[in-house]
């Protein structure tokens, strides 16, 4: 089976069904979903768990170019938690218009319905695992 994007929201099978079954699951980064998020200023997705109650993976934000790479903005319909694996990043809360400095090892909890966009200001790839969790 191809893994695509097409598998959002029920990978690496939908959540009743592996509730229902008890069936567990060994991946590996190379069995993740890897899309592209963003168009005008794209970031690396590796999702590595999607179903109904959440998200899981990680986000790898590159370095070059005449300003600093970033993600869109983007918000949730769920708490969302970083952890800074490869930094620093630096994360911007749109309506707060405030900036929080994240170094590896930190963590960053964004709640539900904030809009944010991460920031590497720095001259290395920067990469954090992130886990969303909609309101059940």
């Amino acid at each position: 089976m191809a893994i695509t994007i097409n598998n959002l929201g029920a990978f690496p099978a939908s959540g009743p069904q592996s509730r229902e079954e008890a069936v567990f699951y060994k991946l590996s980064d190379a069995e993740s979903i890897k899309m592209i998020s963003g168009e005008r200023t794209p970031a690396l997705l590796s999702v590595w768990c999607s179903n109904d109650v959440m998200q899981f993976g990680t986000v790898k934000i590159l370095t070059g170019g005449p300003e600093p790479q970033q993600t869109e903005f983007d918000s949730h319909a769920g708490d969302a938690v970083f952890f800074v694996l490869d930094g620093p990043l630096t994360f911007f809360i749109k309506d707060r218009k405030e900036t929080y400095d994240v170094q590896p090892g930190d963590y960053m909890f964004i709640p539900e319905g904030e809009t944010y966009k991460i920031i590497n200001y720095y001259g290395k790839t920067a990469r954090a695992i992130f886990a969303v969790a909609p309101e059940l």
